[in-house]
């Protein structure tokens, strides 16, 4: 399954070579994971011995739709369908190879099952496909079997030097960020549609007009530095509550980051423009909407 992570913020493995081992073969998910429902902890499938054999085939088959909980896949559903309609990149390696490439010889190894409750259960797992990974699997117990309910995969320390604390990719919590993330653009991207004019004496008097497509991404159709200059179709989106405008023809450009105010009536941030008759500006700038600074003066 190759899945997650975003554009805008998403992890790549770095792969390179490894010696790896031959196949063979914490903390408690949240609440959301695990279902209410009575569980009989002497059926066999409450021991290390059942859990392993588990892991193995699931690792045999790599299928997340018979392998992953109900809540992993309810999450992933939902962020790809925000990808699609926000066309925002939901990018990621293959969480059970951990990697974008595969090693015709890559493998795994169960190195330990622990903190086994009658719902949920922790594996550790050793990958190696061209390098080394340990994976913490958190595993809930439903439909009468054990499941997958999310990766935890170190990713590299951070900037604290070689003793610091490893940085954790955490799955499901990258989802969950991810899909906030998408609904607060696209709730910005409908908001923001329709006319805005500039504000103020010492900044471009830029016009812009903003539609949604088909799929309720934002565009726009009127980018004009009034009376001088028009950008056509410029690139436009919403990333990370961010509008984003930019566009390069020829000797000209524009790129605007803007951020809309809680009113929802103000567009703020910064703009760098230059045209070819020689005219630069780098600054700041403002736009309220439906407004037009020498329409509102006559």
């Amino acid at each position: 399954m190759k899945r997650n992570l975003l554009i805008l913020g998403c992890l790549l493995f770095v792969l390179t070579g490894c010696n790896g081992g031959g196949k063979t073969g914490g903390d408690v998910p949240s609440e959301d994971s695990v279902k209410t429902e009575t569980v009989n902890t002497d059926d066999g499938k409450h021991t290390v011995e059942y859990i392993t054999q588990r892991l193995n085939t699931i690792y045999e088959l790599q299928d997340d739709k018979k392998c992953c909980s109900e809540r992993y896949l309810k999450l992933y559903n939902e962020a790809v369908a925000l990808s699609k309609k926000s066309g925002m990149t939901f990018i990621d390696s293959d969480h059970w190879v951990q990697g974008n490439d595969i090693d015709p010889e890559w493998t795994y190894s169960i190195l330990e099952v622990t903190d086994i409750t009658p719902t949920t259960a922790n594996a550790r797992v050793l990958v190696c496909n061209y390098t080394e990974r340990d994976v913490i699997l958190k595993l809930v117990f439903e439909h009468g079997d054990w499941y997958v309910d999310n990766f935890l995969t170190e990713a590299g320390g951070g900037w604290g030097g070689p003793d610091a604390e490893p940085d954790i990719f955490d799955e499901v919590e990258d989802m969950k960020e991810f899909i906030k993330m998408v609904k607060g653009d696209i709730e910005i991207a409908q908001k923001i549609v329709g006319m805005w004019g500039w504000v103020g004496d010492h900044c471009p008097e830029l016009l812009l007009t903003f539609e949604q497509n088909g799929k309720g991404q934002v565009k726009v159709t009127d980018c004009t530095i009034y009376r001088i200059y028009s950008f056509h179709s410029p690139l436009c989106g919403v990333y990370d509550g961010k509008v984003q405008i930019s566009q390069m023809p020829d000797n000209s450009k524009i790129d605007l980051s803007l951020t809309l105010n809680e009113k929802g009536d103000e567009l703020s941030g910064h703009i760098e423009l230059k045209l070819e008759d020689g005219y630069h500006y780098d600054g700041n700038i403002t736009l309220k909407k439906d407004y037009f600074k020498y329409g509102d003066e006559d």
